[in-house]
């Protein structure tokens, strides 16, 4: 197996549109959605944040962020946070948006950052 590189980051994005089911109220789906959250980012290393607000109380999108040196890890611990969401009891995965990326700095030349993963030089 390769040597992960201690310099990279990768950096791993989960969108998930939720139904919450039985909701009546933007209450009500407040407080299913901060009980899953509280969940997912005590069992495991990530952001939980609810995009827009939406006026519909049964649906709501969220994004997940973890980073890593470890892509694997990354995709790991995403995956895991869908299978948590999947076993939720009233909050249903309507749909699910995964990816992970490396992210780079902005002191990096662009340039020179697609010649290094290109495996060319810069010259």
């Amino acid at each position: 197996m390769g040597r992960v590189s201690e310099d990279r980051v990768h950096v791993g994005v989960l969108r998930l549109l939720l139904t919450v089911a039985g909701a009546r109220t933007l209450k009500d789906r407040r407080q299913t959605l901060a009980s899953l959250g509280d969940r997912l980012r005590h069992r495991f290393p990530v952001t939980f944040n609810e995009i827009g607000t939406g006026d519909d109380p049964t649906r709501q999108t969220v994004v997940l962020t973890t980073a890593s040196n470890d892509p694997r890890l990354v995709r790991s611990i995403l995956d895991q946070c869908v299978a948590l969401v999947h076993a939720h009891p009233v909050a249903v995965a309507a749909e699910v948006d995964l990816d992970v990326f490396r992210w780079h700095s902005s002191r990096e030349s662009w340039a020179a950052r697609m010649m290094a993963e290109l495996g060319h030089s810069e010259e």
